[in-house]
């Protein structure tokens, strides 16, 4: 089968930037020159080395093809291979050699991981567990078959997800490590996280603990909205754990970047019960869905139920005032995420979460001191001149 990634480059402001490393260019067999290497953003330069050095080649990485072969004197080393452009490049620092598999696609899947179990699916694949042959670590695969990628829009759709994810960079939202295809398939490397949020009467929480939960999912969601991304799909599903501390804001499937003219790649789109109002009136929408999405996430915790509008809320008065503020049919009249952290509830279980957190550090110091040895001294004494 057809390369899924061939002519699929793009360029983005990534933030990447690395200037000054010395690395050799083959520049035919057995013949290697020496040169500076020079990244930005997608973009990967090698000059001559000089006061006054020109460029020697340029390639983006974006979904350049990658083989890593290192070589016994040159050090680590990686073929680029962009459209009918090849570099073969040696002496890359670990640094680089990580930006690059971020980046890049690799062929080489079945060698690097071993498949352990399926933990999940979607409409276009699997998800499975499975362990690095390198470091014996365990990460989860997103696996998309090729086959039934049959629209266009399907296709550009995974590639927006890539895109998107290569970007995340929190400890709130999931993103990837490596990307690899092979002639059936497309495998996006993720950290393991294989526990869903789950909605029932038995694990209705307490406001203070729901609103834990809501705040590292709002440092997730700010997050993603730095980055001009609207996730559009939040929901428990895509919410994901290790424990109750550690969790991510999951699929990006149906992510876009926010345009002001709303000329989406999906337009109507999300989850029923979870999608805001404006998206299913198909009119203008921004940010803001996602606050009524968590909004609903939110209200979930607390009573296991979707809210409805002739919902009674049995919270407390300001628990009440953050439900109603995120879940405004009218969008300008939505709370933002800053107007979700003034509310009085919030603010009061933030504090005392720092107080914990303050407590639990000096805690860790005292047991740290009673482990250390003590040192014998003199008794101190007052002298009197």
């Amino acid at each position: 089968m057809h390369n899924f990634f061939d002519s699929q480059y793009y360029e983005i402001e990534t933030g990447l930037a690395s200037k000054n490393q010395i690395v050799f260019l083959k520049v035919e067999t057995n013949n290697f020159l020496r040169c500076q290497l020079l990244l930005e953003n997608t973009i990967l330069t090698l000059k001559k080395i000089g006061e006054e050095a020109e460029n020697l080649e340029t390639i983006n990485i974006a979904n350049a093809y990658l083989e890593f072969n290192d070589h016994i004197c040159m050090g680590r080393g990686v073929s680029i291979r962009q459209q009918n452009k090849e570099l073969l490049i040696f002496g890359l620092t670990s640094q680089l050699k990580q930006i690059l598999k971020l980046y890049g696609i690799q062929k080489d899947f079945a060698s690097q991981y071993k498949v352990l179990k399926q933990i999940g699916s979607g409409s276009f694949g699997k998800v499975y567990k499975v362990k690095s042959a390198q470091n014996e670590q365990l990460y989860a695969v997103k696996m998309f078959e090729k086959q039934l990628l049959l629209d266009p829009r399907d296709k550009s759709a995974i590639l927006k997800e890539i895109q998107i994810l290569r970007l995340m960079d929190h400890p709130n939202v999931l993103s990837i490590k490596e990307c690899y295809e092979s002639d059936q398939c497309i495998f996006l490397v993720e950290d393991l996280f294989d526990k869903q949020m789950e909605i029932s009467q038995e694990n209705i929480l307490k406001e203070e603990k729901a609103i834990n939960l809501l705040l590292k999912l709002l440092n997730g969601l700010e997050y993603i909205h730095s980055k001009k991304i609207i996730h559009r799909d939040i929901k428990p599903n895509n919410i994901l754990f290790r424990n109750f501390e550690d969790l991510v804001i999951a699929d990006f499937g149906l992510a876009d970047f926010y345009r002001p003219d709303g000329c989406y790649l999906f337009k109507k789109c999300g989850t029923r019960n979870y999608v805001a109002p404006e998206i299913i009136k198909s009119q203008y929408y921004d940010y803001k869905v996602d606050i009524y999405s968590l909004g609903v996430v939110f209200h979930q915790l607390l009573t296991a139920q979707f809210p409805h509008p002739w919902d009674n809320f049995k919270h407390s008065p300001d628990c009440q005032a953050l439900l109603i503020g995120m879940l405004h049919s009218n969008p300008s009249e939505r709370f933002s995420i800053s107007e979700i952290r003034q509310n009085i509830l919030v603010r009061r279980v933030y504090r005392r979460g720092q107080i914990l957190d303050a407590m639990g550090s000096l805690s860790d110091i005292a047991k740290t001191n009673q482990n250390t040895p003590q040192v014998q001294t003199k008794p101190f004494q007052l002298y009197s001149v």
